[in-house]
């Protein structure tokens, strides 16, 4: 309990006010919508290589739906796999340095093909 100069509550005196999640339904109250998760440093990489992605796919069309494939693609690589998702991360960093270039229109993929097809 925090008191508080500014408000009151209901019989509780001027001085006086509770601080704190609001009272919740029962069939709320396991929700985790009212705690926010807080995230490792890699994470926070990830997340913020994935905002760089997109802003940067906004100005070239048809990027958007890759990029959100690619990183839906790799998101369930299990967190303890920490070297894969560091290769990833840089990986990641390299491709957005060409996607910035002013140079770059399209997108290319490496297809991986049967010796038939050959």
């Amino acid at each position: 309990m925090v008191s508080c100069p500014l408000q009151t509550t209901a019989g509780a005196g001027p001085w006086h006010i509770e601080v704190g999640p609001p009272a919740l339904p029962d069939d709320l109250s396991g929700s985790s919508r009212y705690t926010m998760a807080r995230h490792s440093k890699l994470q926070k990489q990830v997340l913020s290589l994935y905002r760089q992605f997109l802003q940067a796919g906004k100005e070239k069309p048809g990027f958007l739906p890759r990029i959100q494939a690619e990183f839906r693609k790799n998101a369930s690589i299990p967190r303890m796999d920490v070297m894969h998702i560091e290769y990833l991360i840089r990986r990641g960093q390299r491709q957005l340095e060409q996607l910035r270039d002013v140079h770059t229109k399209r997108m290319g993929t490496f297809v991986k093909t049967t010796p038939e097809e050959r």
